[in-house]
């Protein structure tokens, strides 16, 4: 694997007009993981993958202040459906300064960094996918795809920013699915 799924997403400081539950779920700085437990009754953390060192856009090299990172990807299921998908992106340094990272198997990664209280957000970049970037990834994932799976949400939005720790930086971008509980709202 050479790229990301969201390497070619359009990224930038836009959120979504007149969509303000949505962009409530978008802006919030706190952990992700928490918010999806308080609604739903079963949270569940479905590992996708782990990629060794993959070369990163440079865009993706800005955030991590490294040209290669490993990639973790889940899906953020709530009671069996999956709300979210998100990918972590961090350097061989990160690693070593968080060995945990490399064993996180199905616990959120929110619970691990969230834990740190020195940790810190950077602002967030937002992309609106289009409808093949929607299939493309939908397909790389495995996921079921309705007969028109943008047909009740016309958008799906997308969120990333970094999570720091100390010397420990990790690139997280989250993508919030059809049946994300922030279109509902």
């Amino acid at each position: 694997m050479t790229n990301t799924a969201d390497h070619d997403w359009h990224w930038g400081p836009e959120l979504p007009r007149s969509r303000m539950p949505l962009c409530h779920w978008l802006q919030d700085t706190g952990s992700l993981t928490e918010r999806l437990r308080r609604h739903c009754r079963q949270f569940r953390v479905q590992l996708q993958s782990t990629t060794g060192e993959i070369t990163l856009t440079p865009a993706q090299a800005a955030w991590i202040g490294a040209e290669r990172a490993f990639c973790r990807e889940v899906l953020l299921l709530c009671d069996e459906q999956p709300w979210v998908y998100a990918s972590s992106l961090y350097s061989p340094s990160t690693l070593d300064a968080v060995p945990a990272l490399g064993g996180l198997g199905r616990r959120a990664l929110g619970e691990l960094l969230f834990e740190d209280p020195q940790l810190l957000r950077s602002e967030f970049d937002f992309a609106r996918l289009t409808a093949p970037q929607w299939r493309q990834l939908a397909q790389m994932q495995g996921m079921t795809q309705h007969p028109d799976p943008l047909a009740n949400e016309p958008s799906l939005w997308a969120r990333r920013s970094l999570l720091a720790t100390g010397q420990a930086g990790v690139l997280v971008t989250e993508l919030f699915l059809p049946a994300a509980q922030a279109y509902r709202e």
